[in-house]
Formats: structure tokens, sequence, C-alpha cells
């Protein structure tokens, strides 16, 4: 059964919700501790919109949409934010990186916290400009809002390039209400939601907030300022690891923002790389497409694969035109054994992993707004995010991602070589 909650205290929990992550030392190797290890298409797992735990002793909650199981539209995450906003009370600020609006209870609530003497910044992609939104109507109230533009015509703040978008989707809050009810300092949200329709209550996707995380909150609004002062960099590089410009080292969660120079190092891949591939290794990945624009991220998933880790992936598509993904990287995937479905209207971008992490198996989060493709790595404003670890046999926001996860994989459609494009 499904469970959607209501009412500011989350009244009814998830069996998998309020548990608290342990710090673990060195573990014996073991099979993945969730559920079944075989994901079965047809079979609808629990479902899930809301669950809670703590990460690297912070309080994380996550939130999901998943639209099939509500008609088509699912409000969970968008419902959340509006909530975030409406309980950040006079004198804090609110800090806002809006991919896309179109969500106009959004955009109303960020005036009336103004109007009530809260601080409010909002950086929009360009393109918000003319959609002729009456969100976007709304948000032009606000004494600090600015659409990201470039000499070049693009559409990040950062970025340089023509081509650029700014992707990240972020709010900050210096104080807001947690779901039950309790106010709370320095929280960050962040996830794959746009604040819209299309890519937003209509398709699947993830968010996470994090509570009275002093180190995140000041890392994720360096990133925002840095967008806000349209700071611009030789070669599009903003995210150096040398100067330790563009990433933010954290509890409970390192972060790493794009652009990075074309031809230098893969984000997601420097990171995957710190799991050591071995049979008791579960990788599963929800991505909206797939290009060939990220070759190094393609190896890094066949190398743990051959290692010996199971994979998954589910991506999106529709029956008429098939799977979002570059059909070299479809069969280049399959040959190697990773198991791929297409499931309608996939927004999410994250890779879920349990694994051995120097000697300790642990499971873990990475989640974000990058796309697997070359413009999310060096073209536009990205955010990627690896949680802190979870081990032992209390993992919730591990738990939360894997039964999202199914909820979509269990129900598309199993990809071959033989049905390409997987209609």
């Amino acid at each position: 059964m499904r469970s959607k909650f209501s009412g500011s205290g989350y009244a009814r929990a998830l069996a998998l919700a309020a548990f608290t992550w342990a710090v673990g030392g060195c573990e014996p190797v073991r099979p993945e501790y969730v559920g079944n290890d075989v994901d079965v298409p047809g079979n609808l797992e629990s479902g899930i919109s809301v669950a809670t735990g703590t990460v690297g002793g912070k309080t994380v909650w996550a939130h999901f949409n998943n639209p099939p199981a509500f008609g088509g539209t699912d409000q969970t995450i968008t419902n959340e934010v509006q909530r975030l906003i409406d309980n950040t009370p006079a004198g804090a600020t609110i800090r806002a990186a809006i991919h896309s609006i179109s969500h106009n209870g959004i955009a109303t609530s960020l005036v009336a916290a103004q109007n009530r003497g809260v601080t409010v910044y909002v950086v929009m992609d360009a393109k918000n400009a003319t959609t002729g939104y009456a969100a976007v109507t709304t948000l032009k109230q606000l004494a600090n809002y600015k659409f990201c533009t470039n000499a070049s015509g693009g559409g990040g703040c950062i970025s340089t390039t023509a081509a650029s978008n700014m992707h990240t989707k972020l709010f900050t809050f210096s104080q807001t209400r947690d779901p039950n009810g309790v106010l709370q300092p320095y929280v960050s949200w962040f996830g794959s939601a746009n604040l819209t329709g299309a890519s937003g209550t209509e398709a699947f996707n993830n968010a996470i907030t994090v509570y009275n995380a002093t180190t995140l909150y000041d890392g994720l609004n360096a990133n925002f300022t840095d967008m806000w002062n349209r700071n611009h960099y030789a070669n599009n590089d903003y995210y150096d690891s040398a100067s330790g410009r563009g990433y933010y080292l954290t509890n409970p969660a390192d972060a790493y923002s794009s652009p990075e120079a074309a031809g230098q190092t893969d984000t997601i891949v420097t990171r995957l790389n710190d799991v050591t591939p071995d049979t008791s290794c579960r990788v599963r990945i929800g991505m909206a497409f797939v290009t060939t624009g990220r070759p190094e991220l393609l190896a890094q998933i066949k190398s743990m694969k051959a290692g010996g880790c199971a994979v998954w992936m589910v991506v999106s598509g529709d029956s008429t035109n098939g799977i979002d993904m570059s059909q070299s990287v479809y069969n280049d995937l399959l040959d190697a054994g990773v198991a791929i479905h297409r499931k309608d209207k996939v927004h999410d971008k994250f890779f879920l992993i349990y694994g051995k992490y120097g000697t300790t198996y642990n499971y873990r989060v990475y989640t974000g707004s990058q796309n697997w493709s070359q413009d999310a790595l060096s073209e536009n404003e990205e955010l990627f995010v690896k949680m802190a670890p979870e081990s032992g046999t209390v993992h919730p926001l591990y738990d939360a991602y894997y039964t999202h996860f199914n909820d979509a994989y269990n129900n598309g459609v199993a990809c071959t070589k033989a049905n390409w494009p997987c209609r």
C-alpha cells in the first residue's frame, strides 16, 4: 500500500522513517540489507512520498513524486517547498535558485514571505523571463530577483557559454519549521524537481531537506552568491579542486557545482570511484536522459559492473519515441550486463549505491540536478550532492530511495538490444 502524508506534523509516518544513522566501523561482507535483491517488473513496491532519518548526525527529510500513483499529478515536493516558505519567520532569509517555475502558489508564498519581513533572493534561468507564466509575474514583485544571462546569450549565471542553463534546484532558509512544526536553523533543500508541471508534479522526482546543518548551508549559499553576483571564470572552469572553488565538503553532505572546464574530470565519476566493486555491490540509477556526452561516466558504470556490482537503471521515455538514451550508450550498457527499464516521465537524477568504501560497506545516496550529459558537466550551473553514508541495519534515506527507484523501475518496460528503442 502506498502512503501519502498530510498535515504539518506528518502524523502518519512510514515504517522506514524516523530511524537514526549510526556511525559504523568495519563491517563483514554481506548482501544489501533491503527487501528483495531482485527487481521484478509489474510489482509496485510499497510506494513512498516522504521519509526521515538522521544522517551524519543531522535530521534529513526526503520527499518524492510518483505521479502514476496519484492519477498523473503528485504535488508532494511542491507542497513541501511551499510549506517551508510559509513557515519561514520574519527576520529570516530565503535564497532560491530556480531553473523553471509555473507554480504560482510557490511564487505567491515567496512574495508573502517578503511582505511579513523575510529577506528573499531568487535567481532564475533566463528563459523564465519570457514564459509569460503568472508565477514569473508574481516573482517580479520581489525586491531581489534576477534572471541569469551571460554575454554569449546563454541562460546561466556563472557559465559563459551560449548553451548554458541555470539548472540548479536549490532553496536555503536561515530558519524555518520542520514537518513536525519545530523551528530549525540552517536549512537546505535540493533535488531534481522543477517548480512546474511537466518536469515537476507530473514526473518522478526526488528532493532532500537537511536541517540545522551550518556548513552545508554556508557552502550552498556560497554557490548561490556566485550565481547572484554572476561570477565568471576562465574557460568556464567554476568547479576547481585545486583552489577549492565550486565544492563544499560538509556534514551531512558534500556538494559539487558545475560547470567544470571541458576535458577535465567528471564530477560524478570522481565521486563514484570511491566504491570498490565486488559481488556484494549494488548500484541503482534513476535518470531523465542519457547521452554520449559523458564517456567517463559510461566507463565507470561498466567498470563497476565488470567488478561484480549488480547495476539497474530506470530512464525516461515514452511508448512513441522510446527511451531517452543514445543507442550507442544503450548497447554498451546492455552488453555490459546492466539491467535497463524505460518508464514514462522520470525526471530523477540520482545514484543509489550499496558498496565497499575503503574497508566498510555502506549505503549511500547521490542526488541533485545533473543529468547524464555533457551540458550538465561543463555548460550548466548544476548541483551534485553526495550524502553521508549510512551503515548497519538502519539506513532510512537509502531505503526511501530504493523504494522510489522501484516505484518507477518495476513498472517500466524492460529494455533489450532487440527491442531498441525500448518502446
